[in-house]
């Protein structure tokens, strides 16, 4: 191929194709989000290329490659400029017919270009899968037609590339969830993770903000032309393609930087509130606690985060061995909690929410509620956008670009705990004379 890998393209190669030595490799899926025209198309033109000519000879045997995107054009396009030095350098057969485009090396090994649709990939058996423009395809695509078709093979890849999405890119979403999870976790993952963007709440107006999404700026994106790009109406749209943010996110309920500001390397508090609920799909559970220090301010810290019900009724009573702590759960699961944790739990629903929205942002703005630096409780407090309501502001899921199940259970905790505590008086013994 013309032209040299840049430092940033080198890197997630390097991070996908990462091996115990024996090239058996760390991992099986990966997701790199960038923004638009920093080289995505280069860089898995070159896994493309390197897994067609190298991996048969390190696996031993010949190689069968698919990459797709949401649209046939756009994955032609890869086509178009790889084909031909595959042909010319290694001698492969190659079929121009669109539609059915694929790469035959003498080897065995082959390279077919196709639509990310479901009925593409069934059938298929591989050991490489390359997708591009991930926000725009769905689970049924990739979960149920593409990531079946490497269950027999040794030693396989699915390798996933982006821009950020909107609303309606339910896989992408949960992809960057889990990884962000396994980030703030620090535990390995048999997904490799690398995104180039703004951090969350950051001012998206300050051009200085773009670097963080433009990993090719100062080579093959001018600082200029970005600027010039900017100057559109549907800011939206820039914010998408070139700072890789999310839609919606700028429309978040706290301004810029807000969240950032309340970073605190103070100790997490013992007590205080624990609440609990469930992203929209009921596949993943969180927990997320609140508990006042002595200067009046209010910690947050996410518990846990699972997958299961069994594994989330098992983190509540283990935080809840701090008798200290009080629970909040959902009204669903308020109605199956366990006799003995009735007594120091409520529930809470859309009246609370409705109710302790306008408070807790103004106790984040005032910076009375300060965090220790949870990378997945940034991002959803940082995307969470909020509706009105009964003269007031509320959180809304529906509007929100991707989940915010950590930011609700915050605003929960986080109403109960402000709120005026009882104080326990002891008893007093009198005696009659």
């Amino acid at each position: 191929m013309p032209g040299e890998l840049m430092p940033w393209q080198q890197l997630v190669l390097d991070g996908q194709l990462e091996h115990d030595g024996t090239g058996q490799l760390h991992r099986s899926e990966s997701l790199v989000s960038v923004g638009r025209q920093n080289g995505k198309s280069y860089a898995l033109g070159a896994l493309v290329g390197w897994w067609a000519t190298e991996m048969p000879r390190i696996a031993g045997r010949p190689q069968r490659i698919i990459s797709t995107a949401h649209k046939l054009d756009r994955a032609f396009s890869l086509f178009k400029e790889l084909a031909p030095i595959l042909e010319a350098r290694f001698d492969a057969k190659v079929n121009w017919s669109y539609g059915r485009n694929f790469v035959e090396f003498k080897d065995g090994t082959m390279w077919h270009v196709n639509a990310a649709t479901p009925q593409n990939a069934h059938g298929a058996t591989c050991d490489l899968v390359v997708i591009d423009e991930v926000w725009n395809i769905g689970a049924d695509v990739i979960f149920d037609a593409y990531r079946p078709t490497m269950t027999a093979r040794p030693n396989p890849l699915m390798s996933m590339w982006s821009t950020a999405g909107d609303e309606g890119s339910k896989v992408m979403m949960q992809l960057r969830e889990q990884a962000i999870q396994a980030i703030d976790s620090d535990r390995d993952s048999a997904l490799y993770f690398a995104e180039w963007s703004p951090p969350p709440g950051s001012n998206l107006e300050d051009p200085n903000t773009w670097a963080w999404a433009n990993p090719a700026l100062g080579t093959t994106i001018n600082a200029d032309r970005l600027r010039r790009m900017a100057e559109t109406p549907n800011r939206q749209a820039f914010y998408r393609a070139h700072c890789n943010v999310w839609i919606s996110a700028s429309a978040s309920w706290l301004p810029a930087g807000h969240w950032d500001s309340c970073l605190t390397t103070d100790a997490m508090p013992a007590g205080g509130w624990l609440a609990v609920d469930s992203d929209v799909t009921d596949l993943r559970y969180t927990g997320v606690r609140v508990a006042p220090d002595d200067q009046g301010r209010l910690h947050v810290h996410t518990e846990f985060v699972v997958d299961n019900a069994n594994a989330m009724w098992d983190e509540i009573h283990g935080v809840l061995e701090d008798e200290a702590v009080q629970l909040a759960l959902t009204p669903g699961f308020y109605a199956l909690c366990p006799p003995e944790l009735l007594r120091r739990c409520k529930d809470f629903g859309q009246r609370e929410m409705t109710t302790f929205t306008a408070i807790v942002r103004n106790m984040i703005l005032e910076r009375r509620i300060v965090h220790h630096g949870q990378l997945a409780l940034a991002e959803q407090v940082n995307r969470a956008v909020a509706g009105r309501s009964s003269g007031t502001i509320t959180l809304s899921s529906q509007k929100s670009p991707g989940p915010i199940e950590q930011t609700r259970c915050m605003v929960a905790a986080a109403g109960f705990a402000a709120q005026p505590q009882a104080k326990i008086r002891k008893p007093m013994l009198g005696v009659a004379k």
